[in-house]
């Protein structure tokens, strides 16, 4: 199989001939491991790898614009809120998508993933402020409703951008936003669906009815809100951080196998940072034997970070991707 027929597989949970991996690092330690192993750029560290997917990025477009940080709070209105977030330049200004069909060009045997619009709770925390964001889900409500209408209609004007820039030349979306601690939601289950399941909901249907499969991304604790991710549409859950509360492999695999695709359980807070080359080995072949190699990527609890030494990023990838 080629690296883009086994992740659309595994997505579509069709049979695979290993389980698709991923790599995604931050900047430093990509930088790092491209270094360390005397390689080009990011897709030679891709390649190296045998890695399935290459994640690409906007370009900033002619316009530059920045908001203030925590712009919104002192806003007291959900017309002053409208207003403010409306008050920005025309789309085809301010990004720029234009070279990603030319990746899909130089590389039709990889799956491409990008970064969709619609971090609606980060969004509200960054505009307001973490404690008045907080404060607002509950006693100024009629302003978090605003924001997030604002931020809907804003998701579906960039990807109706996007596809029209871009067309079928990426594979999936994904959506990146944080309603996870390491032991709990930051906000309460009913917050979360009076507030952000139906708005998400609109966004990964208009992301679907362009023919891209969605990615969810949330870190933490939030073994709670997978049933409404599943409910949303989203294909694929992400990422699996094992040690938060109730995010282990074997309770979700019980739960949920099947009914989306998990990404990520190779522990970064622990096991990659600090554990033995057999160690992380076994860990690969403990999440297969739970998962399989269908309706589940092998890849990290969180993005890799420069304190994995190279030779555990390896053992990972060099272990056994097969039952």
């Amino acid at each position: 199989m080629t690296h883009k027929e086994r992740v659309l597989s595994s997505i579509y949970g069709k049979s695979t001939d290993r389980i698709p991996v991923d790599y995604y690092g931050i900047p430093e330690a990509t930088e790092k491991y491209i270094k360390e192993l005397n390689l080009k750029d990011e897709f030679e560290l891709i390649n190296y790898l045998n890695a399935d997917i290459i994640r690409v990025y906007p370009n900033p477009g002619k316009t530059a614009f920045k908001r203030d940080k925590e712009f919104l709070k002192k806003v007291d209105s959900p017309a002053e809120i409208k207003k403010i977030l409306e008050d920005i330049p025309p789309l085809d200004e301010l990004m720029d998508f234009s070279h990603i069909p030319n990746i899909r060009n130089n590389y039709p045997e990889y799956a491409i993933l990008t970064y969709g619009p619609g971090s609606l709770f980060l969004g509200n925390n960054s505009a307001f402020g973490y404690e008045i964001s907080l404060m607002h889900h509950s006693i100024r409500p009629d302003l978090i409703q605003e924001t997030i209408k604002c931020g809907v209609d804003y998701a579906v004007a960039v990807m109706d951008k996007f596809y029209r820039d871009v067309g079928n030349a990426v594979d999936i979306i994904s959506l990146e936003d944080d309603f996870g601690t390491q032991t709990s939601l930051y906000i309460s289950y009913k917050m979360f669906l009076t507030f952000y399941k139906q708005a998400f909901k609109k966004i990964i249907q208009h992301i679907k009815n362009y023919g891209y499969f969605v990615q969810f991304h949330s870190c933490g604790a939030i073994s709670q809100i997978i049933p409404d991710i599943i409910e949303m549409g989203a294909d694929i859950l992400d990422p699996i951080q094992v040690h938060a509360k109730n995010m282990e492999i074997e309770n979700l695999a019980a739960k949920f196998r099947g009914k989306i695709c998990f990404h990520g359980g190779i522990d970064t807070q622990y096991l990659l940072p600090y554990g033995n080359t057999e160690d992380i080995k076994k860990e690969v072949s403990h999440i297969i034997s739970i998962l399989g190699t269908t309706r589940a990527f092998l890849a990290p609890s969180q993005n890799f970070l420069p304190d994995i030494p190279t030779k555990n990023l390896l053992a990972m990838f060099t272990a056994k991707r097969t039952m």
